[in-house]
């Protein structure tokens, strides 16, 4: 079945826009705030690929001015999470220069960014010759409960949703002591699944043994029925969600998405980003709901065990005292999630980890001898 081109809009190539990509489906409900947020910002132009929604989300694209929209009915999981469909459309529209590629439920925030606009902050990491920009996924969430929070079309989800864990590690990824010398890989612990499902300092303390024997269970997932998911859900580690991306990237000769995560680029910039990540609302029994589909990541287990780690949690909110209120981008980089704190990690040989705190942020050095 492949890409179909839906509508007549058609890719205007600039030298000084930067166009965003997402995938969606049946994400009606999100795309209002996510257009908004990202035409403030500046985004020139927004390539949807339309995973055969069927709420409206659709019409609703090809309605507007400034999108593009892509349908396919082919298997998001057999993309590789859409990461196939993502490459093709580069390849095929020519696309190069500055991109952003996001889930419509993460809204981008960078350093000052009420007074820059994408372009001019995509333009000073080109002067600074960086082809791409790690990001924090910071998972968002009310001050009361959680679970049966809806909002409108025209509510800001930052109003609905506006609190954070100032709590953070960020680390290299452990490595193992077999383990060949590699480019550097961020990896970054904390938010409030990281409480609901284990803790900081427990994270904190796992190396690369631990993932090693932990990611067994991708040998298994594959190979049983998917009525008996539930049940290794419950026996399985508990899986972290992955919370580093890099939703910036240089497009060139030869860049491809290798993951919703990560690209060919390496060199980061200096300052970390963010990703608000609307997900603790409504939203999130709907996705409990598609985990029975066994369509995403490991036909949906991090769902399972998520759902089990929130019908245990003791209270209806996910506040705690190292919540903080989000209000605008200096919010992120009092703590030091976002701006060139975290940079120390990658940049500096005798740092092992940067924590960040309500205080703000502060190194780990690294042991001597």
């Amino acid at each position: 079945m492949g890409l179909n081109l839906l509508g007549d809009a058609k890719f205007r190539r600039s030298d000084i826009g930067v166009p965003l990509i997402c995938p969606i489906r049946d994400e009606v409900r999100l795309l209002p705030a996510f257009l908004r947020h990202y035409r403030k910002m500046g985004v020139s132009e927004f390539l949807f690929i339309d995973n055969n929604s069927s709420d409206g989300s659709t019409d609703y694209l090809l309605a507007q001015p400034d999108c593009i929209v892509f349908h396919t009915a082919d298997s998001y999981r057999e993309s590789k999470y859409a990461v196939t469909w993502i490459n093709q459309i580069i390849r095929e529209l020519n696309i190069s220069g500055w991109l952003a590629y996001v889930d419509v439920d993460e809204h981008l925030i960078y350093p000052d960014m009420e007074a820059v606009n994408i372009r001019q902050y995509c333009e000073s990491l080109a002067r600074a010759g960086f082809d791409c920009v790690n990001s924090v996924m910071i998972d968002m969430y009310p001050k009361d409960s959680f679970l049966d929070l809806s909002f409108d079309p025209d509510e800001e989800l930052s109003d609905v949703m506006g609190w954070f864990d100032a709590d953070y590690v960020f680390r290299a990824w452990p490595s193992r002591p077999w383990d060949k010398q590699r480019l550097f890989r961020l990896q970054v612990i904390g938010g409030p699944r990281c409480r609901l499902l284990s803790s900081l300092d427990a994270e904190a303390r796992h190396g690369g043994l631990f993932y090693t024997l932990a990611n067994q269970v991708d040998r298994i997932v594959d190979r049983i029925p998917l009525s008996l998911v539930p049940l290794l859900a419950k026996i399985a580690p508990r899986e972290m969600p992955a919370l580093q991306k890099r939703p910036l990237n240089f497009v060139k000769p030869g860049f491809e998405y290798l993951s919703s995560h990560a690209g060919t680029n390496s060199t980061y910039a200096n300052d970390m980003t963010a990703l608000l990540h609307y997900k603790f609302c409504s939203e999130l029994q709907r996705r409990f709901e598609m985990k029975k589909e066994g369509n995403h990541y490991r036909r949906g287990l991090s769902y399972m065990q998520l759902e089990d780690a929130i019908a245990a949690w003791p209270q209806p909110s996910l506040c705690y005292q190292g919540s903080r209120q989000y209000r605008s981008s200096a919010d992120l980089a009092a703590v030091g999630l976002i701006g060139p704190a975290a940079s120390r990690v990658w940049n500096d040989p005798t740092v092992k980890a940067v924590r960040t705190s309500i205080s703000g942020p502060y190194a780990v050095s690294r042991s001597k001898g």
